[in-house]
């Protein structure tokens, strides 16, 4: 090997090929990193890896410094309290759950290969010239996996076919196969499109007490011992679908004579040509194929073997699947007897710690090539030599590092699995040729948004933080957050949100193009779409505890008349409010400063004027940001609410300030909550029913005006509004500007005097801390 490239491979060893995948066993890796190394030799993304492995070998040196200085007496400090943490986490192992992770057969491939068997005995790859998403089995023994550039891959396997990705189809047969896991495990955990997380532990004991009947499923006859072969003539429904009701209810299997042990057997004596089934399918109506019927037992094993067979029998698809009492295990056990195999690792401590014993670290999930590098300066390739080296760890990494890599020694992971309902974010990302023309970036974040808003629609979430992903042609990866006043799932104002922050990246390159590789757009904070606030009835009866709270507090509260929410009242009365409520649009690059104050007045109580109005329409000074399909940003508003109590009215005008802060001088955070919730309750909207022509519909916390609001609508809209997270936001950006503004309410001899506040006393922003 020449010195250049013995240089070269000593600076690419982050680049070098991860032989721990499924099927890329015996690979000549030394032959595959040199056609690596040339190929990506000059690129910006070798020169990328260069800065990267530097600051790696950087940290290995300064981690080796770390150890050099450490005296035994540290070192037997170290080996104390790492003794002292195994045997606390020993102390907590839980081994009562049956976790599987089950995992299809290079998914994408395995799909283009059923829809095409021309591709079946050819090396192929899902992706472009780019990218790959993922690989046969064929092309993996020439090293051609997922994650490599199409280009790399094409000098490594010349014959390979690239055929370019369809999601669409990947996620409609995705959907077909999680159907089956909620059969097992309606609580499963999806992580992907084609692998998923079940915890089988309540299913089982179910199995224990179930007919031997709810066991047997019918099987598609193979003409081979690798697949099944489907004739365009037969049906290619699901067997079990379409005729097993018809199969079950045989009398021939309704017997009792026939034990268990002899009933499989028995099934396979069957000819079932003489027998009463229908002999074309009532879906398709092509013939059915012939079939044989399995009995499954009720262990485990049999469990996990009888949904893998019910997905080949529904999608012509294998799975492969480990068993485990925990996720950890039950990953790695899932990759042991790829493709289309199964693993179990039973419940047994000392089971678990021999299978831990020679497991390398690459095949741990979370440890990836840098991990590996730096576990591999301390001489760790093994997981059994986490624990020969844990002295060492304990000072060479944090707390929670050096806690991960205990609980590897023990074969320790997660019992609990992650739901569909526990997600933090949603996200859509692309890879792309090089772009550097600020309409087509526009463009491709447009894109994006729109298919992150489709996702968060279907999904029925909302969320409040937009961020932006970018990569430039250096392999310099930015991102960028904006956190908005309200949740929303509206395509307009994630995009608006996104393009003022791809906008200031722009910018910020003065005398270059800004030139991206990658661009994702992700929204976080969610929250379920039908509940993403609090409602109305809700913050009134929180109102009121929190009066109740005050009370016993000695704290005094405003003498604010009650008014009876009525629900019938409330669906038939909507009014046109008198607003004028100037939009200021906000950038991304300066943080709005807040304009409104509560302030004295001494202009007199305004009549109300609308006939048939039995009580006043009360104003409240709102600041907030709004979320509408109208605008597409975020817009500060300012509107005003009058405020009635026992007729006597009052104002409470806002003062433009560019000092934004907000000093409320009342003595209790229930003064705030409970004043403020009932005069929205007061301030209901009440509406000119007589009026037969269609009109404007207007919030009465915010003023946004529509053309004939619908009342549900307009009430997720008002549950936006009042929600406790935006007056949350609002009080601490007041709270963090430099200048602060005062509460002042006119004197009124039907309210009782509010004493300044104390230092005992309860801030009202203390309450939403």
């Amino acid at each position: 090997m020449s010195k250049l490239t013995a240089q070269g491979s000593s600076l690419i060893s982050t680049m070098a090929i991860n032989d721990n995948k499924a099927g890329m066993e015996g690979l000549n890796k030394e032959k595959i990193n040199q056609i690596i190394f040339e190929a990506s030799k000059g690129s910006k993304f070798f020169e990328n890896e260069q800065k990267k492995e530097e600051q790696l070998n950087q940290k290995i040196l300064e981690q080796q410094t770390l150890i050099s200085s450490l005296s035994p007496a540290m070192l037997f400090h170290g080996l104390k309290e790492a003794d002292e943490l195994i045997e606390k986490l020993k102390d907590c192992q839980d081994l009562s759950h049956t976790i599987v992770h089950v995992d299809m057969d290079a998914f994408y491939a395995a799909v283009e290969m059923r829809d095409d068997p021309r591709l079946k005995d050819k090396p192929m790859a899902v992706g472009g010239m780019s990218m790959l998403s993922t690989s046969n089995y064929i092309a993996r023994k020439y090293g051609v996996r997922a994650a490599m550039p199409g280009f790399i891959a094409l000098k490594l396997c010349p014959n390979l076919v690239l055929v370019e990705p369809n999601f669409t189809k990947y996620t409609s047969v995705s959907q077909e196969i999680r159907e089956i896991f909620a059969q097992y495990d309606p609580n499963f955990s999806p992580m992907s499109l084609d692998e998923a997380y079940l915890d089988l532990t309540e299913h089982l004991i179910y199995r224990r007490g179930s007919s031997n009947l709810c066991r047997i499923f019918l099987l598609r006859l193979k003409t081979d011992n690798s697949s099944i072969v489907v004739n365009d003539l037969e049906c290619s429904c699901d067997l079990n679908a379409v005729l097993r009701p018809s199969v079950i209810n045989l009398e021939e299997l309704k017997i009792n004579s026939v034990s268990s042990e002899n009933l499989q057997e028995y099934l396979n004596s069957l000819d079932f040509s003489n027998f009463n089934l229908p002999k074309d399918c009532q879906v398709c109506n092509k013939k059915l194929p012939p079939f044989s019927l399995k009995l499954y037992d009720t262990t485990v094993e049999d469990a996990v073997l009888e949904m893998r067979n019910r997905i080949e029998q529904r999608t012509f698809l294998t799975a492969s699947a480990g068993i485990a009492p925990n996720t950890m295990l039950a990953k790695v056990c899932s990759d042991r007897n790829k493709p289309n195999g199964q693993f179990q690792i039973h419940p047994d401590v000392q089971e678990i710690e021999e299978f831990m014993k020679n497991l390398p670290i690459r095949k741990i999930s979370g440890i990836g090539k840098v991990t590996e590098k730096l576990l591999g300066s301390l001489n760790i390739g093994l997981c059994s030599d986490l624990y020969k080296q844990r002295a060492l760890l304990y000072h060479a990494f944090s707390s929670l590092t050096f806690q991960y890599f205990m609980k590897i020694t023990l074969g320790m992971g997660s019992t609990s699995l992650e739901k569909d309902e526990e997600r933090k974010s949603l996200s859509t990302e692309r890879t792309f040729a090089e772009i550097s023309d600020p309409a087509q970036l526009y463009e491709k974040c447009a894109e994006l948004c729109q298919h992150l808003a489709k996702d968060l629609n279907e999904e029925q979430l909302m969320g409040k933080t937009v961020s932006l992903k970018i990569k430039t042609i250096s392999f310099e990866i930015k991102t960028r957050s904006h956190t908005l006043q309200c949740y929303t799932n509206d395509e307009k104002i994630i995009f608006n949100a996104a393009k003022q922050l791809l906008k200031v990246e722009i910018d910020s390159v003065k005398q270059s193009l800004l030139c991206l590789r990658l661009m994702g757009v992700r929204m976080s904070k969610l929250v379920p779409q039908a509940s993403n606030q609090v409602s109305i009835v809700s913050m009134f009866n929180q109102s009121n505890r929190l009066t109740s709270t005050a009370n016993r507090t000695n704290t005094h509260n405003f003498n604010i008349q009650k008014t009876d929410f009525d629900e019938k009242d409330f669906s038939t009365s909507i009014n046109v409010l008198e607003a004028n409520v100037p939009v200021l649009e906000s950038t991304m690059t300066t943080r709005h400063s807040q304009k409104s104050l509560f302030q004295k007045t001494q202009s007199p109580p305004k009549k109300t004027t609308e006939s048939g109005m039995k009580n006043s329409i009360m104003k409240f000074v709102s600041k907030s940001e709004r979320c509408s399909d109208k605008i597409a940003n975020n817009c500060y508003v300012e509107s005003n609410i009058k405020v009635q109590n026992n007729n006597n009215l009052r104002n409470l005008d806002c003062e433009n300030s560019s000092s934004t802060s907000l000093k409320l001088q009342s003595n209790s955070k229930s003064n705030f909550s409970n004043a403020t919730m009932q005069n929205v309750s007061q301030a209901t909207l009440i509406s000119s029913v007589e009026s037969k022509q269609k009109t404007f519909i207007s919030c009465p916390v915010c003023g946004q005006q529509k053309f004939d609001w619908p009342l549900d609508q307009l009430n997720q809209h008002m549950d936006l509004c009042l929600s406790r997270k935006t007056i949350k936001t609002i009080l601490q950006d007041e709270k963090n500007s430099n200048k602060r503004g005062s509460v002042q309410v006119e004197n009124d001899d039907s309210l009782p005097s509010v004493p300044k506040r104390k230092k005992t006393q309860i801030a009202v922003d203390s309450y939403f801390k």
